[in-house]
């Protein structure tokens, strides 16, 4: 018969202890940054998540549908480890493909342990004609806890961008318009409207602000500021509201391959840093 290990299966218990308290705080703390970040991507994180009118390329699909118009073809690869904590990484991929006249996008999305995991499923499909372009994202999102079991539900997002000016863009994005809930409490999937836009203060340095309102949570405001150094390199930075951090981050192109680095500062719980990866064929 195998002996009881005591030490191994205290530790056990106390680690999980320790997870639930650390959830329970963070969440009375923070609010809706606990969860799963709604916005993916270094570049994205990095310009303090302002990209409703700034959000190109393949995690688009999870910002604003309506900005993967347009898009090479692309995989993309991310994660980011949040306040430090291996139980709170965010991981994902995404990709785009040009198909009639417009990109089909898709996404997949993790978060958590095995103490709590959520996943999000995500497919997509924009079109853009004459500066205005349009978007729809269709997201499964199935949660998990120890425990108590697993559930699932389904959203609907869409995405609206207006290029007025080459220099200037206006977005706007609905999440969860279907007010999706999951499992037998109902608890409803994260509903945000956004509006935002983007200006291009020269050829080197583009400024975005957006207004982020979930409906369970106050009026948060977003602001990023990305500075081309040379062809290749590029400085970001980002502010965000509701809950209060700051980003840094910063990215360099190669021919067909983008790395970015990201770090966020909670002003409570700390850094978080983060990379992503982007391949286009």
């Amino acid at each position: 018969m195998e002996k009881y290990d005591y030490r191994y299966h205290t530790g056990m218990r106390l680690q999980a202890v320790l997870a639930g308290l650390f959830f329970f705080l963070a969440g009375a703390l923070t609010g809706p940054q606990l969860y799963a970040q709604q916005v993916l991507g270094a570049r994205q994180v990095g310009m303090g998540q302002a990209v409703t009118a700034a959000g190109d390329g393949a995690w688009a699909v999870f910002a604003n549908p309506a900005l993967s118009a347009g898009s090479p073809r692309s995989v993309s690869f991310y994660g980011i480890r949040n306040y430090g904590f291996a139980e709170l990484t965010d991981a994902a991929m995404a990709a785009t493909y040009q198909v009639l006249g417009g990109v089909a996008a898709s996404g997949l999305h993790t978060y958590g342990d095995e103490l709590y995991r959520e996943t999000r499923l995500r497919l997509g499909y924009s079109y853009g004609y004459a500066g205005f372009y349009a978007g729809f994202a269709l997201n499964y999102t199935h949660l998990l806890i120890q425990g108590y079991g697993s559930a699932g539900a389904a959203a609907i997002d869409i995405g609206l961008a207006w290029e007025v000016i080459p220099e200037l863009r206006f977005g706007a994005r609905a999440a969860n318009l279907n007010r999706g809930r999951a499992g037998e409490a109902r608890e409803e999937l994260p509903a945000e409207f956004a509006l935002g836009l983007a200006y291009t203060i020269s050829e080197k340095a583009l400024f975005a602000l957006d207004a982020v309102k979930d409906v369970r949570f106050p009026l948060a405001f977003r602001a990023g500021l990305e500075m081309e150094l040379s062809h290749a390199f590029v400085l970001r930075g980002g502010l965000t509201t509701a809950p209060q951090t700051f980003s840094a981050g910063a990215g360099y192109r190669f021919a067909n391959f983008h790395i970015n680095l990201v770090a966020q500062q909670h002003y409570v719980l700390g850094w978080s840093p983060g990379l992503d990866l982007t391949l286009h064929f």
